[in-house]
């Protein structure tokens, strides 16, 4: 656990020397421990961000009169502590999709509670949710609660469906971690074995959990070929993030994140303008392809508790320097718990429906849907002008006890359009987002 709580680059050195120490039998060895377990907080926005609203549910629910719901409240928030979502390790963490969105369902149970008998639903607020020092934005009504980090592309890092108690945008960053060296080291020798003409099945070339050994310990994977696999994002997996990417750029460039942003505004930090309930207005002087632009952001919410809506409307303003000619897009990261072709996680495009963790692109969209029937959720996302749209799931490749596995986090849209502005033109697009849920599962407070 110490070890795993360090930067990737640090776990590796630290890795080396504990074994060193350990072969040679060193006296040293029993007091080398890496990390504090805290630091998995500053290694995982992710697991920061959980920790913190975890915190705020439990001040809520400390906040309610005594009674059943209370009560009920409380036990929601105790299976919300539940230890596992809150650090990353060969038994479990935050990795693990469906734990991490039952740790988050019981968080938002929690907190729906409390502001109901608090009278508390309806906020717009300025505060430092993630205590990095910096405000973000909490926007909530009856039906969702939506985080905005300021900082972070303006983009969206937490919206809960109260009703169901999904958090939509509850999705990992693809990043470096130190085991992945281990694999990389694992299937360059398979090759190398191969070669020989030694074979291929002691690297896990039959896909069926094929082991061989390492030097401290037995590596196994559980499919061929994850090297391939391993992708990292250059920013944290936000939603309605501003993209500004070459026409050259593929789908599968933009899937395997390999395209460039020629803007700093995907994660560059934007300023508040307007705060009032219901509606958030952000705007970021950025360059972008050499040009100076003004980004303006205002985000819309709408709706009932039972179908909540959001509305991202995107506004650019040339302002200084060369002609732009780009294509910009509007991004978003959303889990639907659709890892292993789940049946009841999909998306559905010109009324084809496909699995949640297939990838697709289509052209001159104004509408298309996802969603899982299980949990009760779908998302029908509207733009107010045709589209491209390009789709594709987001995956890890994450170590456990039964070895190295790709793992679904959720799954990615990004809706652009080709834009060509002149100094002091403009160009706008929104993106109106629908909820609809199959049920009100606060209703009977279970």
């Amino acid at each position: 656990m110490g070890e795993w709580a360090l930067p990737a680059d640090e776990s590796l050195v630290f890795s080396g020397v504990l074994h060193r120490a350990q072969e040679e039998r060193r006296p040293e060895a029993r007091w080398l421990r890496g990390a504090f377990w805290r630091n998995f907080q500053v290694k995982y926005r992710e697991i920061n961000d959980l920790h913190k609203q975890m915190l705020r549910a439990s001040e809520a629910v400390a906040a309610m009169p005594d009674g059943p719901e209370r009560a009920l409240a409380v036990d929601h928030l105790y299976q919300g502590q539940s230890n596992d979502c809150y650090w990353h390790g060969l038994f479990g963490g935050i990795y693990i999709s469906h734990m991490r969105l039952a740790t988050y369902e019981h968080l938002i149970a929690a907190e729906d509670l409390a502001e109901t008998a608090t009278d508390s639903l309806v906020a717009a607020e300025c505060r430092d949710l993630d205590m990095d020092g910096v405000d973000e934005v909490r926007l909530a009504d009856r039906g969702q609660v939506v985080t905005v980090d300021l900082d972070g592309g303006g983009g969206i890092g937490g919206w809960d469906i109260r009703p169901v108690r999904h958090a939509l945008t509850a999705v990992m960053r693809r990043r470096p971690e130190a085991y992945h060296d281990v694999l990389r080291r694992f299937e360059a020798a398979a090759a190398r074995v191969a070669a020989d003409g030694g074979g291929g099945g002691g690297a896990g070339g039959d896909g069926d959990g094929a082991a061989a050994a390492s030097i401290h310990g037995i590596v196994r994977v559980k499919e061929p070929g994850l090297v391939a696999r391993l992708v990292y994002d250059r920013y944290e997996r936000r939603s309605g993030l501003i993209r500004a990417l070459g026409h050259d750029v593929t789908p599968d460039d933009w899937a395997q994140a390999r395209a460039t942003d020629l803007g700093d505004a995907v994660d560059g930090a934007f300023e508040l303008v307007e705060l009032a309930p219901g509606r958030l207005v952000t705007r970021r002087d950025a360059t972008i392809a050499g040009s100076a632009v003004r980004v303006t952001r205002t985000l819309s919410l709408g709706g009932d508790r039972r179908s909540p809506s959001l509305d991202l409307a995107v506004e650019l303003e040339h302002c200084d320097g060369p002609a732009l000619d780009v294509r910009i897009g509007v991004e978003w990261s959303m889990t639907m718990l659709g890892g292993g072709g789940n049946p009841a996680a999909w998306w559905d495009v010109a009324g084809k429906r496909t699995g949640h963790d297939v990838a697709g692109t289509a052209t001159d969209v104004t509408s298309l849907a996802q969603g899982n029937d299980h949990i009760g959720v779908s998302v029908t996302t509207a733009t107010d002008e045709p589209a491209d749209a390009w789709w594709a799931p987001i995956e890890t490749v994450s170590n456990s006890e039964n070895g190295f596995e790709r793992v679904y986090q959720g799954s990615g849209l990004l809706l652009s359009w080709p834009v060509r502005l002149a100094a002091g033109e403009r160009w706008s697009r929104t993106v109106r987002q629908t909820v609809a849920t199959a049920r009100d599962r606060g209703v009977d407070a279970t």
